[in-house]
């Protein structure tokens, strides 16, 4: 499963009771939007809206007006799991999490700009490991969908601008393999979309599945096929938004055209009103974490399945290729591309004057001049000893290495990068050595007690509570001595030193397998106390730069000239997998 944000190709219009999308192509070139294959929509989360000024919100319908983009699926209107929603509820049990009303500030500058919206309904995030097996649960969250609609319609509904729905819960080919599970699907589907066509007569209901090419397990395409004929067989699902699967990792371009070709044929052997819309993702993961694909992959991959499609959404424009977002220069490429037709090709120039200069025991600073580009520079690729270990994005020069040895020499070049994926011949390469760094004796953690906020998965268990201080570090590829988190938000650990010590570094040890998304934590923080009640924050150490390779990485924080008996972290789980083994407090 990815925790996400969805896209959108062709403007979904409600007529009577049918769903007419822009088709993904047009004859004509004289008009960018008859250019294609091109998006009409985008999916979008509502946080993002929430950060936005009223100003800001109507500069983005700008842009994508620009960019021909008439839809927006809105991920997510409340979540059930926490029991929050994005507006002033009158559900019982329900707060009220975001400092603005998204949903009415989203239709209603859709409304001015005469766009769409698709209104979406709740997420939890008990879906994959509740799913059809808890039918309590899962009846709990139909009707739970049944009473949220029907406060949002009664609410928001005359606005022109809600032109649909959304359901959330994500269906793979991994976690719904049998017949059965697709007959619970089917039942699930069609109690709530009969509910949202009752409730709303014309307006259609999206759903977006997605699958996973390469992983041991699942339905291949002539499985997932007979999954999507059966579950359609019974539930009058409007549309379908299938993800494309390539900006996560689940597929390749290569890879689109089977599960395409797979899914229209169950929509046409099951429910040929059902349209097919190609979820298009617009973010790849980067060196650095999510970060937007270039204009190219994007044309690529809209290509590869645009036989097979009604029409084509963005996982997510607002996030990835908006100006408000990200550089502007994958904005400015992406009309360029419907300008002409054709997607820019000339690279950037090298940066200039590279240098690199150490920065006591862990840091390098580079520096260069900027570059120059046809359209604009989006960003930097940062190459240590010839592997990508960043990627900065902007056009503005600069960068600093962190979390590395002490008295090591340490080699880079860098590239430049352009909004189409275009990239510059190598600046460099330059060096510098790392200071010594400063050394401690003492172990005060080995062997002490420590506790947690949340529990290890039970997957990859604390054995016996004591992983993280006895001493014994794990390798590479995960093994007993790895604890392991899924998702789990922020959690901390305090360790007790037994007494009042000198401190002077602190290090932790994970583990990164991006394959199985499994990922280094975002950042963790240090704080320590001398009574375990008033504690201090001595420093972040945010996710250091490193290759996508397998790996063990430790994050260190030293020269702390502390005195502390215990010794918290607090790490930024993400979204996704974390392991930790060991922690080591030195003095």
């Amino acid at each position: 499963m990815r925790t996400r944000i969805l896209a959108s190709a062709g403007a979904i219009i409600a007529v009577s009771a049918s769903l007419v999308v822009i088709p993904a192509t047009a004859a004509s070139a004289t008009d960018p939007c008859d250019t294609g294959p091109r998006l009409s929509g985008t999916f979008v989360q509502p946080d993002l809206i929430d950060g936005w000024s009223d100003t800001q919100l109507d500069d983005e319908f700008e842009h994508l007006d620009d960019a021909c983009i008439d839809t927006h699926v809105l991920q997510w209107t409340a979540d059930s799991k926490a029991h929050t929603t994005i507006y002033d509820t009158g559900l019982s049990g329900y707060t009220w999490s975001t400092s603005t009303d998204v949903i009415d500030r989203l239709l209603a500058t859709a409304e001015s700009w005469d766009k769409s919206v698709i209104v979406g309904l709740q997420v939890n995030a008990d879906w994959f490991q509740n799913g059809v097996s808890n039918s309590t649960w899962l009846d709990g969250e139909a009707q739970f969908a049944e009473d949220l609609a029907d406060e949002l319609y009664d609410w928001y509904g005359d606005y022109d601008s809600f032109d649909g729905w959304y359901l959330p819960f994500e269906v793979d080919n991994l976690n719904f393999p049998t017949s059965s599970e697709w007959a619970a699907l089917a039942d699930f589907y069609s109690g709530v979309v009969d509910h949202l066509h009752t409730l709303s007569p014309g307006l259609p209901v999206v759903v977006a599945p997605f699958y996973n090419d390469d992983l041991a397990g699942t339905l291949d395409p002539d499985g997932w096929e007979t999954m999507w004929e059966a579950i359609l067989g019974d539930a009058d699902i409007d549309v379908i938004a299938l993800q494309d699967g390539v900006g996560a990792g689940h597929a390749t371009v290569t890879d689109l055209a089977s599960w395409f070709a797979a899914t229209r044929d169950a929509i046409d052997a099951a429910r040929p009103a059902t349209q097919l819309i190609a979820d298009t993702e617009t973010f790849v993961f980067g060196a650095s974490g999510l970060q937007p694909m270039g204009v190219d992959s994007i044309v690529d991959d809209m290509d590869a399945v645009e036989a097979y499609v009604d029409g084509l959404w963005a996982f997510a424009y607002d996030h990835y290729q908006s100006p408000l977002s990200a550089p502007a220069a994958y904005h400015a490429t992406y009309l360029d591309y419907l300008d002409n037709g054709t997607v820019d090709a000339t690279p950037p120039s090298a940066p200039g004057s590279l240098t690199a200069t150490a920065a006591g025991s862990q840091s390098v600073a580079l520096s260069w001049t900027s570059p120059s580009d046809d359209i604009g520079v989006a960003g930097y690729e940062i190459y240590r000893g010839g592997s990508l270990v960043a990627v900065k994005l902007g056009a503005s020069s600069g960068w600093s290495d962190a979390q590395l040895a002490g008295s090591t020499s340490y080699s880079y070049t860098v590239k430049a990068f352009d909004g189409a994926g275009n990239l510059s011949s190598a600046a460099g390469p330059v060096s510098a050595t790392t200071a010594s760094a400063p050394s401690y004796a003492n172990n005060w953690s080995l062997g002490r007690s420590y506790t947690g906020t949340v529990a290890a998965d039970a997957s990859y268990p604390d054995t016996g509570g004591t992983e993280l201080t006895d001493g014994t570090r794990g390798a590479a590829l995960y093994g007993a001595a790895w604890q392991g988190r899924n998702a789990p938000g922020s959690y901390s650990f305090t360790i007790d030193l037994g007494a009042v010590r000198s401190v002077g570094s602190v290090e932790s040890g994970w583990l990164q397998v991006r394959g199985d998304y499994v990922f280094l934590p975002p950042a963790v923080t240090v704080a320590t106390s001398t009574n375990g009640t008033t504690f201090t924050d001595r420093g972040t150490i945010a996710l250091p730069p490193v290759t996508d390779a397998l790996q063990v990485k430790s994050y260190l924080l030293q020269g702390l000239s502390a005195s502390a008996r215990y010794v918290r972290l607090t790490i930024d789980g993400g979204s996704a997998w974390t392991m930790l083994d060991e922690i080591e407090v030195r003095g």
